[in-house]
């Protein structure tokens, strides 16, 4: 039987159809049937010869009815042949003439003290069995009936005593107790061979859906197998051959891949020399490339083999994958090993002048990054404070978290804020906290931004967004080391390390009236200005490895070709080490293992080429004219030339307003406001 012929026979196959082959059963009961009658004639027979003075003896009769009943065992016999499968009308039949043979075969040997009663039961099995447990129990009934009937009948008279000289003799404790006995154990019998039976059909369907899962498991993977690019060849343990898959056919085109032939005919032709014993002992398996001729053309081959466990961890085959590798040792893929090779050699070179930051994902080589790094290890032991400026993407942040991390108050809280994301009306609450009460919505009690800080270090950030009415609070709070929730009555001290960080000149903001002079001052104890990325592009390369090195969870960082590094190069980041970040990740995406110039952002492949040449033709220009008649006012042209860069940079975005920001360095809550102000885009 094949495997899909056998899969086949398992699919349809069930207990029903199994219990449906009542020909072969029902068959086996008239067998025995026609055993029993050979036994009562031979009883009839050996009683009439030895009471020849008993010739009027009932005995004598019953030749024609057990004739009757080998000619009804001919017919059922015949006629089950026929129909293969009888209904049911057939087996009520044979059962009913079962109870009468079998109360027949009681009559002759006793009646009430007859050692054939045990007969009964084999009779309700079969009913059971052959039909359903009511049947079963209908038989079980109608078999106590008969059996009554036939000792009522001896008891009475009505029925003759098949040996007239014995008599009829009761049995010990009465007949309605055997009456009784029987009943039970008839009924017991068909209720337990009933339960038996089902139990017996839910074992068999868990084994037939067993095997059913077992073979759609084992036709899965052949379907995964057969439609693997690679050649597989599964074998036994001994090394006989059991699956081959068309690429492995394909690919070998080797006369030795018959199933059930042996593996190492087919090795020793490749000229692989290997072991089986050591292969099942060795769980890292075996590895070797070969060249085969094919056609004419050399292939080149990737051979791998190792042992296929059994879930106990028990070598039960062995399995052969035989993989064309001749595309990936081409002339392109040789040209991205030698672009990872100089890669490697460079930073090699370089390893010795490398200087990196304390601080996680910001590094840098160039004079002014090793400046403010050193500057940070000078600043963060002080409790001084700290003002950085620098603009949006720089790293602000990490710079005041380096500050935190390596001063003494690293085992406290860093408390980040921005300032210009929180509301007007908002922002005393977040900071100095309020009490349940003080105003709409306070339903509790708040601590604040600034009492969350406790023995520790507050981060503000886009510090020039700030409302004047809060700088005053914020510079009384740094001044006394106190503060004083929205709605409470009193002050609590704090003990707090201030670090602020602005996108904006805040020298500037305090000639035009923005932010308090004093505040600022008593902000900049200590000023650290971040370079942008575009002033210092020597760092790019370094930038690239370590963002990319985040990025991978594997040890294999992707190589970046010559020419798409000499794009990130002239590429001038508006948006500065973030926007780095953004088009890199990108860009693994995309490339995988090896960038090139097209996984980069289109702006970025077209920098050099037109970018630079609109930017030219699209600058907004500050034109001083000499022939200028003054006074003239001077906010008036400020405000004129605001207005064109924020149209010029809208224009640049394609009316990306975040992005545009950006592009002017002030954050989007500055921008829009700044829209505002002029009227633009008032129509979108």
């Amino acid at each position: 039987m094949t495997r899909e012929s056998h899969h086949n026979w398992i699919d349809t196959a069930s207990w029903k159809t199994l219990t449906s082959r009542v020909s072969f059963d029902a068959g086996w009961l008239i067998l025995v049937r026609a055993c029993f009658l050979t036994l009562m004639l031979i009883s009839i027979v050996v009683h009439n010869a030895t009471h020849l003075d008993n010739t009027g003896s009932v005995m004598q009769l019953l030749y024609l009815p057990i004739l009757l009943l080998y000619v009804f065992c001919i017919a059922s016999g015949v006629y089950l042949k026929r129909v293969k499968t009888p209904g049911s009308t057939f087996i009520y039949t044979q059962l009913i003439v079962d109870i009468a043979v079998i109360t027949g075969l009681i009559w002759i040997s006793g009646g009430p003290i007859s050692p054939f009663l045990f007969l009964y039961l084999p009779l309700i099995m079969a009913a059971a069995i052959l039909m359903s447990q009511r049947v079963a129990l209908a038989i079980a009934l109608a078999t106590a009936a008969a059996y009554s009937l036939l000792i009522w009948g001896l008891l009475q008279g009505v029925i003759p005593s098949a040996d007239p000289n014995a008599g009829v003799i009761t049995p010990q404790g009465g007949v309605l107790f055997q009456l009784l006995g029987l009943l039970s154990a008839l009924v017991l019998v068909a209720v337990a061979t009933s339960y038996l039976k089902k139990k017996l059909a839910s074992s068999y369907e868990m084994v037939l859906q067993s095997r059913r899962d077992f073979f759609e498991i084992s036709n899965r993977q052949k379907l995964i197998i057969d439609g693997l690019p690679a050649g597989v060849i599964v074998t036994d343990i001994s090394g006989k051959i059991s699956t081959v898959n068309p690429s492995a056919t394909t690919l070998l085109n080797a006369e030795q891949l018959a199933v059930g032939s042996d593996i190492s005919e087919l090795l020793s032709s490749l000229g692989i020399k290997l072991d089986a014993d050591l292969l099942l002992e060795n769980s890292d398996g075996f590895q070797q490339e070969m060249v085969i001729n094919k056609g004419g053309e050399e292939v080149k081959i990737s051979f791998h083999a190792r042992a296929v466990l059994d879930p106990q961890g028990a070598p039960n085959g062995l399995i052969f994958v035989f993989e064309d590798v001749t595309q990936l040792r081409s002339a392109e893929e040789q040209l991205q090993l030698h672009e990872r090779m100089a890669e490697l050699l460079a930073k090699k070179d370089n390893c010795e002048s490398i200087t990196t930051a304390p601080i996680n994902g910001f590094v840098g080589e160039s004079p002014v990054m090793k400046k403010v790094f050193r500057l940070i290890e000078r600043v963060a032991p002080s409790e001084a404070t700290v003002l950085i400026h620098g603009e949006s993407g720089t790293g602000k942040e990490l710079v005041g978290k380096a500050i935190h991390l390596s001063g003494p108050r690293k085992n406290g809280p860093f408390v980040a804020v921005n300032c210009g994301a929180i509301p007007e009306n908002l922002i005393e609450s977040e900071l100095f906290g309020h009490k349940k009460g003080s105003f709409t919505g306070a339903d509790s009690d708040h601590t604040g931004l600034f009492r969350k800080a406790e023995g520790g270090t507050l981060f503000l950030d886009e510090i020039g967004e700030l409302p004047l009415h809060m700088q005053a609070k914020l510079l009384r709070a740094l001044q006394e080391k106190k503060v004083r929730p929205v709605g409470a009555d009193r002050d609590i001290p704090i003990n707090i390390r201030v670090v602020a960080a602005t996108n904006r000149n805040l020298k500037d903001e305090v000639e035009k009236g923005n932010f308090r002079e004093d505040l600022y001052y008593r902000l900049n104890v200590i000023g650290i200005n971040l370079p942008s990325l575009k002033e210092r592009k020597e760092d790019i390369p370094l930038l690239v490895d370590t963002i990319l090195r985040r990025l991978v969870d594997s040890d294999t960082v992707p190589v970046v070709s010559p020419a798409a590094m000499q794009l990130l190069l002239n590429y001038d980041y508006p948006g500065n080490v973030r926007e780095l970040e953004n088009m890199l990740e990108r860009a693994v995406v995309l490339g995988g293992e090896v960038i090139l110039p097209e996984h980069l952002p289109e702006n970025v492949r077209n920098f050099e080429t037109s970018d630079k040449g609109s930017r030219r033709n699209n600058e907004t220009l500050i034109v001083v004219d000499e022939n200028l008649e003054f006074p003239v006012s001077l906010d008036e042209l400020l405000e004129d030339v605001e207005k064109r860069y924020l149209e010029v940079a809208l224009l640049k975005t394609n009316g990306a307003k975040k992005k545009a920001a950006e592009l002017l360095g002030i954050n989007f809550r500055s921008f829009r406001y700044r829209l505002q102000k002029f009227g633009i885009g008032e129509d979108e």
